[in-house]
């Protein structure tokens, strides 16, 4: 088969979104396209792909390119386990959409658009936390990413949650005054205490972690709940490049490249962390990391 023939198409799915990249064997983008959220959740593993298949497919559609596609990587948010990992594998095959399939994590393929195979970290704070890197040693080496139960430091949903607790603190007197206690309930439209606890039994994370930049205004205004609780999400985006970063010896420089909404350019942490960088002697990447790229170039080296 011909350079120009082959079809691969790569997907970053996260949380907040999925995004699908369709190239030929040469690496040429012919159709980009995005689509919902993708985080694998258990129980939920049908509707993300059904998300995924419709990305998939409208992405094929709008190349004009037949099915089914010689291979697909996806690189999702969720599979972190061996046995997750392997059933969205077939899950996926079983759509008919590509001859081959295969999942990792969304780290994964993003950490590939960034550093290939060199040495580098990758940190990431969006809805989630976490950091990869491959150490000098050529060894992989991975901190964080524990999900919202036991890990998450600062990211949205950290951020989004702990100003949750800030404001309802606040209300009922066993904490300081914070404007968080009336902009954050009426942000998720249940101003009220009750109905607010009661809809955030059930609430994606993603919606949680969507306060984030809230928090961060309400900082920006002068008040001091908020100001504490976005200080404590940077020093815990930190935290996990600190961990990585003693791998290397004291007077290297890891390559690093930053990702997610609350740390890519515009995002609302990016200041405070660059200035935190700057302070440990490190200059980050200034474009992001594109999964999805990074996952259609591994279906094109795994051929």
């Amino acid at each position: 088969m011909s350079e120009g023939a082959f079809r691969v198409l790569g997907i970053d799915g996260g949380g907040t979104g999925s995004r699908a990249c369709l190239t030929d064997g040469k690496g040429q983008c012919l159709q980009r396209e995005v689509g919902g959220a993708a985080l694998v959740r258990p129980g939920a593993e049908g509707d993300t792909v059904h998300v995924l298949a419709d990305l998939v497919s409208r992405t094929m559609d709008g190349a004009g390119t037949a099915r089914p596609l010689d291979r697909i990587v996806a690189g999702l948010a969720g599979v972190g386990r061996e046995g997750t990992r392997l059933d969205m594998e077939r899950r996926l095959m079983a759509t008919g959409l590509a001859r081959q399939v295969r999942v990792l994590t969304d780290v994964e393929v993003a950490f590939h658009d960034a550093f290939g195979s060199g040495p580098g970290i990758l940190l990431i704070a969006g809805t989630g936390s976490v950091a990869m890197a491959r150490l000098p040693s050529g060894g992989i080496a991975r901190t964080g990413g524990w999900g919202a139960l036991v890990g998450d430091e600062g990211s949205g949903w950290w951020l989004g949650i702990a100003g949750l607790r800030a404001a309802l603190r606040g209300r009922d007197g066993r904490g300081p005054r914070t404007i968080l206690s009336e902009t954050l309930p009426a942000s998720m439209g249940y101003p009220g205490s009750s109905a607010l606890v009661h809809h955030l039994w059930g609430v994606p994370k993603a919606e949680v972690a969507a306060l984030a930049p809230r928090v961060v205004e309400a900082a920006d205004g002068g008040d001091a709940v908020a100001g504490a609780l976005v200080e404590e999400a940077v020093r815990g985006i930190v935290e996990h490049l600190k961990a990585l970063r003693k791998e290397w010896t004291t007077d290297e420089r890891p390559p690093l490249a930053l990702l997610g909404g609350l740390i890519v350019p515009g995002g609302p942490l990016r200041s405070r962390l660059l200035e935190r960088l700057h302070d440990e002697g490190i200059r980050p990447k200034e474009a992001p990391p594109d999964g999805a790229r990074g996952a259609a170039a591994l279906a094109r080296e795994h051929s």
